[in-house]
């Protein structure tokens, strides 16, 4: 099996450029960085399953999990660039670790080329359903009152959760302690048991304690309204607007994968996101269908690299 993909990979690097006639000729693979059934996984195979109804060939996910998303970002940027492999990188893989990290085995603004923005997952912030403010003002003036740090659940020093969280502690000039935590599902129990103060976590996770009344949301951390709590004022509304960080998801290929392909590949995954049926299946998910060209695409992943990393540099966060 490695025997035979060294031989593909060799027998692509000796033919030449591609062809934008012959590309694709074989199976396209996209790397995800994340677990089988995961939000990501199952994005990237719907993905992959609208690309290969449109490639004329099959579109297989692989998962490459592990090291914050540095296997499957090293793997693509390793990877032959002919077309046939791409990942669905995300804004903490593509545009935060980049910038936390003292050491990252890729670069992603000259180790990738931009495919396609496929999709954004707001967070929202959380509180225990029994906090008694109904508002970020007021769960900022009770917190204030407190006359204690507000400690709140995060994946981890980089992660969105611990910078959006951090973000929030600057803005309301609030001291906050972060409890870290190996997964979603055990910050969102301690927070519905009352055990912590405060959470920003993807709509996706959360969305069914929300409305089951288990979870009281305050404001999404994004610059619009999301369809799925069109209720929910966002961060800016409530007065707090450097509280904003939205996980998105973009298709990325070896930086010199030839222009052809990545326009075919870009065409492909741009059809299958504008497919209506295909956008009700990614809603389904709690995330939102991407809207951008192949060159809106690139702008908005060059501003989120800047401004990720002003942020980070803002917080003082580094992990060596």
């Amino acid at each position: 099996m490695v025997y035979a993909a060294c031989a593909a990979a060799c027998s692509s690097a000796l033919s030449g450029p591609v062809r934008a006639d012959e590309f694709p000729s074989r199976p396209v693979s996209i790397y995800v960085a994340n677990a089988p059934g995961s939000q990501a996984d199952l994005l990237g195979r719907i993905l992959a399953q609208g690309m290969a109804t449109r490639l004329g060939q099959s579109v297989i996910v692989e998962n490459r999990v592990g090291a914050s998303g540095f296997i499957a970002a090293r793997a693509t940027a390793q990877a032959a660039a002919d077309g046939y492999t791409v990942m669905l990188g995300s804004s903490g893989v593509m545009a935060i670790n980049p910038h936390v990290y003292a050491s990252v085995p890729y670069d992603a603004r000259k180790d990738f080329a931009a495919v396609a923005y496929v999709a954004s997952s707001p967070s929202v912030f959380l509180v225990s359903a029994e906090t008694p403010a109904g508002n970020l003002r007021d769960f900022t003036a009770s917190a204030a009152k407190a006359g204690r740090p507000i400690n709140f659940g995060s994946l981890g020093t980089g992660a969105t959760t611990n910078i959006v969280s951090q973000l929030f502690g600057h803005a309301a000039s609030l001291p906050v302690t972060e409890i870290a935590y190996k997964s979603e599902p055990a910050i969102i129990n301690d927070l519905v048991a009352g055990r912590l103060d405060f959470s920003v976590l993807p709509i996706a996770s959360t969305i069914t304690y929300i409305r089951s009344g288990k979870l009281k949301a305050l404001a999404v951390t994004a610059k619009k309204r999301t369809d799925f709590l069109a209720e929910l004022p966002t961060t800016i509304e409530a007065g707090y607007a450097p509280v904003q960080m939205t996980q998105w998801f973009g298709l990325f290929a070896p930086a010199a994968t030839p222009r052809q392909a990545v326009d075919k590949l870009a065409a492909a995954a741009e059809a299958t996101l504008a497919d209506p049926d295909t956008r009700r299946r990614i809603a389904q998910l709690g995330v939102e269908p991407g809207g951008l060209d192949r060159t809106a695409f690139l702008r908005f992943f060059a501003s989120q690299y800047e401004e990720y990393g002003t942020i980070v540099k803002q917080l003082g966060i580094k992990v060596d």
